[in-house]
């Protein structure tokens, strides 16, 4: 539903977690609403142990930090590619589109992740394994996870907007189909308890998989075209979320090692069904969950205001644009608190007990604990994003200085040999080196000559900066 005069977003040139702006698209005040209450909630969720979020029912609440990004990444995709005038797939796929979004989302990682690598090596807890190959920083850092999630989107969200114009319902099927599939090969091949590293190493790689998270893209996408829950075409929404529901509080009251909860545990054919569910579909963010989320979405489109007003309401809007760098920067920074406070739940990437490592008497500590993180987490996010603007409206942007350039192919260069190394090894785990010929070996020189070429190349590059002669 479009409103004519709604207010255009000057600021913007976001396109999933932050609106892009096109001639006459429409600003919605409620999206920027969304991200910023679920960027407070994803600091809340790695400032909290999971036995106090538990009892706190947070699944139904905390939680919905994910199924809003996802939500808003799909609704504002549709915006996005529709307000660029692109429709076919070599349209979609333009250079001129990737440009946009690695200087909107890999731009801004990079530096993160340079900051974590100088960070992790001045305190000699840098980590490269197999995880590194899909994007883990080398110091680690909550919510890092989702970054591969997101890159993923840049390339898989132009084909599936080319899908969902020509067939819409056919397309948000798909996307459901799509994280059915992938529930399917984890139950089938690698069910839980995981047996090995190289099991787990599969499981995460299948987890962080864009496709793994389409059916909460794919509401966005079917709400870009109307949002009201009167509308004919949501009348879903009626069943999916009692549905919804049903499902969140039978997972909530699952028991310890098994996959049973108050329904699951019923001795009939109802009771199976729900435990054999509860066993195909694990965790909290998948299709059982949407529904719930998406139903909270649309009533927040339908009864927040779509303008800011007010300077309440103007400080959230800042929040809601910021939301990425926020989520970055609360990457770093928790990585370092978690480190200082309890260095083996850093290295098994687990949330510290600070009730206990600090030595808390009460567990009510937890609450000036979470609002210091928040405030810390929102300046430092606030602060990164009106650096990057301020830099951009003062002329040239801060990554095309030639320092910054140069910095970025050499420390490209030397994460090169670091993926190489990581990625011979993976080889060698998953398929071996039986002889010269064999498809290990063969897979493995061809890795060594890719990698290499582009260390060698992005070096070159480096000390070539200044000559308006060379070019790469």
């Amino acid at each position: 539903m479009l409103d004519p005069e709604s207010l255009p977003n000057p600021d913007e040139n976001e396109v999933e977690l932050e609106q892009v702006v096109e001639p006459k698209r429409p600003y919605y005040f409620q999206l920027d609403v969304l991200k910023a209450i679920a960027i407070a909630f994803v600091i809340m969720d790695h400032s909290l142990t999971w036995e106090i979020k538990g009892a706190m029912g947070s699944v139904f609440w905390e939680r919905l930090s994910i199924p809003f990004f996802l939500i808003v990444m799909g609704f504002n995709m549709a915006y996005s590619f529709k307000y660029s005038g692109a429709s076919t797939l070599r349209e979609l796929y333009s250079w001129e589109s990737f440009k946009r979004k690695f200087k909107r989302y890999v731009f801004p990682f990079a530096v993160l992740y340079l900051g974590a690598f100088l960070f992790g090596m001045a305190n000699g807890v840098l980590t490269f394994n197999e995880y590194t190959l899909l994007g883990t920083l080398p110091f680690w850092g909550p919510g890092n996870w989702f970054i591969a999630v997101l890159f993923g989107s840049i390339v898989v969200f132009p084909i599936i907007y080319w899908l969902f114009k020509k067939h819409p319902a056919l397309t948000v099927a798909l996307c459901f189909l799509g994280e059915i599939i992938l529930q399917a090969i984890m139950y089938i091949w690698f069910p839980y308890p995981i047996d090995s590293a190289l099991e787990g190493f599969i499981i995460s790689a299948i987890r962080l998989n864009i496709i793994f998270f389409l059916p909460a893209v794919g509401l966005g996408l079917w709400f870009s075209k109307g949002y009201s829950l009167s509308e004919k075409r949501n009348w879903f929404m009626y069943l999916y979320l009692p549905i919804s529901i049903i499902f969140m509080v039978d997972y909530v009251t699952i028991s310890p090692g098994t996959h049973s909860g108050v329904l699951g545990s019923l001795q009939n054919s109802i009771g199976d069904f729900f435990t054999f569910v509860q066993e195909f579909i694990i965790g909290d963010y998948t299709l059982i969950f949407y529904g719930y989320a998406a139903f909270l979405f649309l009533i927040a489109m339908m009864f927040i205001p779509k303008k800011a007003t007010g300077s309440f309401q103007r400080f959230v809007q800042r929040v809601g644009r910021a939301s990425y760098h926020i989520l970055l920067f609360q990457i770093f920074y928790l990585s370092i608190l978690y480190h200082a406070i309890s260095f083996d739940d850093a290295i098994n990437h687990q949330i510290p007990n600070f009730a206990l490592e600090l030595g808390w008497p009460s567990d009510l500590f937890y609450i000036p604990f979470y609002l210091m993180n928040l405030t810390i987490c929102f300046i430092g996010g606030l602060l990164w994003y009106g650096a990057e603007k301020w830099s951009t409206a003062k002329g040239k942007p801060w990554w095309k200085s030639l320092v910054m350039k140069r910095t970025g192919y050499l420390f490209g260069s030397l994460m090169s040999i670091v993926l190489l190394d990581e990625s011979v090894r993976f080889i060698g785990e998953v398929v071996g080196f039986n002889e010269i010929t064999s498809p290990g070996t063969i897979a493995s020189i061809l890795v060594i000559i890719l990698f290499i070429g582009l260390s060698m190349a992005l070096m070159y590059k480096a000390f070539t900066m200044g000559d308006d002669n060379v070019t790469i």
